[in-house]
Order: C-alpha cells, then structure tokens, then sequence
C-alpha cells in the first residue's frame, strides 16, 4: 500500500510515518518499479505499536531498542510485558515525588497563611 492509505489507516499523517522511517523505527520499504514506496501490511501494526508506545511515555529511543532487540519484529508478549512492568514502576517513582513536593507547597501554604517564616528550615 502506498503510504497515504497506510497513514489513513493507521490514524496518522504521512510526515509522522516519515519521521519515524528517519529514525530507524520502521524498515525501508520496497519501492515499486514506478519508485513509490510500498508498505506491507505488518508495517499497519509496527506503525500502532510505535504510536501507542509513544503515548505511553516510552522515548522513540527505548522503543528503537525494543524493536531491535525483537530482530525487527513484533516484540515477544514477555519483553512488552517487562517494559511495561519497568515503566509502570518509574511511574510510581515519579508519582510519589510529585505527591512529595505537593504536599511541600501545601506546608508553604499554611506557612504563609499563618504567618510562619518559610521554607522551613527542615526542608530540602
């Protein structure tokens, strides 16, 4: 298929399938003998994979490297199942810190409120 039809049905634009050629995430395509490139249809579930991906925090980078690691094909249910697990737990990491400085501005906050010199002396 030619890449406006692939865009069309993955639900992007044809500059992002593209980029992502650029970087490395999806193989060359073959070119027909008019020189237009034609995509398999198993670059449609490459393309989704890589978006979703994306959408899930993961850099184009660790998503370059899953891919590789798979010999360029889908990756095995085990190795997507291990990023998820490593991102779920660098999620949690993040989440607690923020809930951390949350409840910081929350001290400054009744500080200022009550008339108490701040930032505390105990923070850091």
């Amino acid at each position: 298929m030619r890449i406006g039809e692939l865009a069309q049905r993955a639900g992007m634009s044809t500059s992002r399938i593209r980029f992502y050629e650029a970087r490395g995430l999806l193989p060359e395509p073959e070119r027909r003998d008019n020189g237009y490139r034609d995509y398999p249809e198993d670059f449609l579930k490459r393309l989704r994979l890589i978006d979703d991906s994306a959408k899930l925090g993961f850099s184009l980078n660790e998503i370059k490297a899953a891919l590789t690691r798979a010999g360029g094909k889908h990756p095995p249910k085990e190795q997507i199942l291990e990023s998820l697990h490593s991102k779920l737990r660098h999620l949690d990491h993040h989440l607690a810190e923020v809930e951390h400085r949350r409840q910081q501005v929350l001290g400054w906050i009744d500080d200022v409120i009550n008339e108490r010199p701040y930032p505390r002396e105990t923070d850091e």
